[in-house]
């Protein structure tokens, strides 16, 4: 048997596998264990992950949409056709009305060729799904810190004193990384949680801090003001490092631990408990989407504040972003309607792209995919590349009116999805063992996968299916990822000092932008070189019961993959609430009942636990019918949604 090396398709810790592989068929899957962060561990879909690739219903030849049914159409017709739609809705309404969107389960080579057509089109309406998870995180950090990525590494875990989490559960999400939190147990490293809810994380914390949804600034700003009125923040830091100290001490002065306590519901000895914690050196300061989805990049801003408030960035910790799929750093990093992958969306990095790209890419800043298929725009045309908007976007009924609106719908998959099933075009791709490119992880570490079979029938990898569109479009572009690769160095700054044996290597510590372990120790890549505090005010708080969207250790996103998993593909998918709600309500378990919120209802059937304190509801994200009662409330800056913190009504239908 053949042995070829790969990263695993779930979630951003990037583990290594090693695909085993006889008569062009994958036999078993096994972990590598010079894998630079996963070192020889998968959780149970990592090992599964081969299954999907052979499922009977995967896409093997193009696809056009006639009288509502789809029929086979060849490569060639269909490259045609769509590049002719293309051109004609450029030409009647604009480049604006056009919009490339996807990437987080794509290579970077994949991405990057997608944004530069999307610019050679004249368009910046490109984005990824980082803009439903991460981009508060990206964008909070970019402006505080200087790089919209975590900070320090996983390997770092161990070696702290201390490691806060916030709204994330390792044990769902990440579970591999249960590693680093069980041996920095064993060293004496204390874990604080941050999470409305009992998960196994924190069932193994020192500290869990049970807050109410959407409090999270109240509590940061509180722990600000107690570390500044106790002399225990990092005086030597603040003065040297960075800027801001005077407003945001003001500002946080009226957050006294009293008025925190009655905001959050978090007794006022834990919140002081854990400033005493976090006041030391040897703090990594991590969080996940119960922090973005709920109070967007106010909530993140509050949080960064507490590692540059106790100097804990550098050597000394860090910031740790708990990335949900495997390449969402890298899509976030390249696929930004506000911005180049080379920086800013100005007059001079567009020259500098035209010496690369042969072209000058437009300035005017795009539509992120939220506000796209959200909200009122003039958008005609959109190509989706591995993205199941339908499912994963809130407010479901709008986001359909939207694509059903649309004159052109491009779907690039491996399966007919339920974005797929409204395309006008469906394109079939190769699944990530099929095609070779690389990838980045949560701590920035860049991978390469190996190509291990051929794709089936007529599938293709996205890089090529984007080479024969932009031929027809008139443009040349190189689809050999490894050349693509040097290009991107090029134009990206951050990616430009690896090499690709490095990447490679999977025992190699290919990080960017320096293989850092851990960044900013002599300085921060701002403007300044010097990090920003940015005091944020809290909202009001929302009443009633709170949805909160939450992941299943055994699913993935919209169940695409692991739905075609064997054994894998029959879910429950219950709302979880408290014994003091159920009572409330009159409410039995496994009871069903009516749930409303602002933008839909929906029946579902309860559960009732004891993880689950009153006021809040519990759901899961891969549930497709958990996105018709969430509405689609943005970030105001980073357009995210606000998947954790609904406003529902429950009713009880048997009275």
């Amino acid at each position: 048997m053949e042995l070829v090396k790969s990263i695993c398709p779930f979630c951003g810790v990037g583990c290594g596998v090693e695909l085993y592989v006889d008569s062009s068929t994958i036999i078993r899957l096994s972990p590598a264990k010079e894998h630079v962060v996963s070192r020889g561990h998968l959780c149970g879909k990592g090992t599964l992950a081969y299954e999907p690739i052979f499922a009977w219903d995967r896409l093997i030849y193009p696809l056009k949409k006639v009288k509502e049914e789809h029929l086979r159409i060849s490569w060639e017709m269909a490259i045609k056709e769509i590049a002719s739609e293309l051109k004609k809705i450029i030409q009647q309404y604009g480049s604006d009305t056009i919009a490339f969107y996807g990437g987080c389960q794509n290579t970077l080579e994949e991405d990057y060729l997608m944004q530069k057509l999307a610019r050679a089109l004249g368009t910046n309406n490109i984005d990824s799904c980082a803009r439903v998870c991460h981009d508060p995180s990206a964008t909070a950090l970019k402006e505080m810190v200087g790089i919209g990525a975590s900070s320090v590494s996983v390997e770092m875990i161990p070696k702290m004193k201390v490691v806060v989490i916030t709204g994330e559960s390792i044990t769902e999400s990440h579970p591999v990384l249960s590693q680093y939190l069980t041996e920095a147990k064993k060293n004496g490293t204390k874990l604080i949680v941050i999470d409305p809810r009992i998960t196994g994380t924190a069932r193994f914390s020192d500290l869990h801090l049970r807050l109410r949804p959407g409090t999270d600034i109240t509590l940061f700003n509180a722990v600000g003001n107690y570390l500044i009125k106790n002399s225990l923040f990092d005086e030597k830091f603040i003065k040297e490092k960075v800027i801001g100290f005077e407003d945001y001490a003001k500002g946080v002065s009226k957050y006294t631990l009293e008025y925190a306590e009655k905001v959050t519901q978090i007794k006022r000895e834990s919140i002081q408990r854990f400033a005493e914690l976090i006041a030391q050196k040897g703090v990594i300061f991590s969080w996940g989407l119960g922090l973005t989805q709920s109070s967007g990049i106010n909530g993140v801003r509050a949080y960064i504040n507490l590692a540059l408030l106790t100097g804990n960035v550098g050597t000394n910790g860090g910031l740790l972003v708990f990335r949900g799929q495997t390449n969402v750093q890298g899509a976030g990093d390249l696929l930004k309607p506000d911005r180049f992958p080379s920086g800013p969306m100005n007059e001079e990095n567009a020259e500098k792209l035209l010496k690369i790209w042969n072209f000058l890419p437009s300035t005017k800043r795009g539509l992120s995919v939220t506000e796209a298929l959200l909200r009122d725009n003039n958008i005609r045309a959109i190509i989706f590349m591995g993205f199941n908007p339908l499912i994963s976007m809130p407010n479901r009924e709008k986001v359909e009116r939207k694509l059903k609106s649309l004159d052109l719908l491009v779907v690039i998959d491996a399966f007919m999805t339920e974005t797929a099933n409204l395309a006008h075009y469906v394109l079939p791709a190769a699944i990530w063992a099929e095609k070779e490119g690389s990838v980045t992880n949560l701590d920035r570490l860049v991978k390469w996968r190996f190509k291990a079979i051929d794709p089936p029938g007529e599938a293709k990898p996205d890089y090529e299916i984007l080479k024969k569109l932009a031929e027809e479009l008139g443009y040349n572009f190189n689809s050999d990822p490894k050349e693509i690769f040097e290009e991107m160095k090029k134009v990206i700054p951050l990616y430009s000092n690896l090499t690709l044996d490095e990447v490679m290597d999977y025992s190699a510590n290919s990080r960017y932008p320096n293989h850092e372990i851990y960044l900013y120790d002599e300085k921060f890549y701002t403007d300044t070189n010097k990090a920003k505090l940015i005091f944020v005010e809290q909202p009001e708080v929302k009443s009633g019961i709170i949805l909160i969207t939450v992941r299943n250790v055994t699913r993935y996103n919209t169940d695409v993959i692991t739905g075609r998993i064997p054994g894998y593909g029959k879910y429950e998918s219950p709302m979880y609430i408290s014994p003091e709600d159920a009572l409330e309500l009159k409410i039995r378990d496994d009871e069903e009942v009516l749930v409303t919120s602002e933008c839909g209802k929906m029946n579902f059937r309860v559960k009732i636990s004891n993880d689950i304190q009153k006021g809040i509801a519990i759901m899961y994200m891969h549930d497709p019918k958990v996105n018709y009662i969430i509405c689609d409330e943005l970030d105001e800056i980073t357009k995210t949604p606000k998947y954790k913190y609904t406003e529902i009504k429950i009713i009880k239908l048997n009275c």
